[in-house]
């Protein structure tokens, strides 16, 4: 079996790991990847991860790519010491982010309950606003409206960053 050599940000020109080649599994298993990136210069514990995948190479690759995206950094690395097959222990002593996808179904099916109830908050806000037809925003009104929509976007931007973020 030959080794299969991963480049990572920190070291593009050499393979910072060497992992052996597996075979890929045709059932997805559970692996924890321990992540180090930019927080590690204050002081801060590194990452884990539990995601799951058909081979470790392609599980650190997830979680790799998760927390580049997360801090928009490139200098991030999966600490191997700290990463394998299976969960964290029943008490890690630490906490570790649920990447798979049954837990971002959950962050993802928050996120649409909260966007039901943007929408239905920002209808009952200019209602008001609107012509006695109810079809087009009173030219009167437009400077509240205005305002009104601003307030909304705010709470909307974050929304859509968690849509963007549980897409990932």
């Amino acid at each position: 079996m030959t080794a299969f050599a991963t480049l990572t940000p920190e070291r593009f020109d050499a393979p910072l790991y060497d992992l052996p080649l597996e075979e890929w599994s045709e059932q997805c298993r559970d692996f924890t990847v321990t992540v180090a990136g930019p927080e590690r210069y204050d002081g801060e514990q590194p990452y884990t991860y539990v995601v799951r995948d058909h081979t470790t190479q392609r599980a650190w690759i997830q979680a790799l790519t998760w927390h580049m995206r997360e801090t928009e950094s490139l200098d991030a690395h999966v600490i191997a010491s700290e990463s394998h097959v299976g969960l964290p222990p029943a008490d890690p002593g630490y906490y570790w982010n649920d990447l798979r996808s049954e837990a971002q179904l959950g962050e993802l099916e928050r996120a649409i309950d909260q966007a039901r109830d943007l929408v239905t908050r920002y209808q009952a806000a200019i209602a008001r606003f609107r012509t006695e037809d109810g079809k087009d925003i009173d030219p009167e009104q437009y400077g509240p409206y205005d305002e009104t929509r601003a307030d909304f976007g705010e709470e909307a931007l974050d929304l859509v960053r968690s849509f963007a973020e549980g897409s990932r």
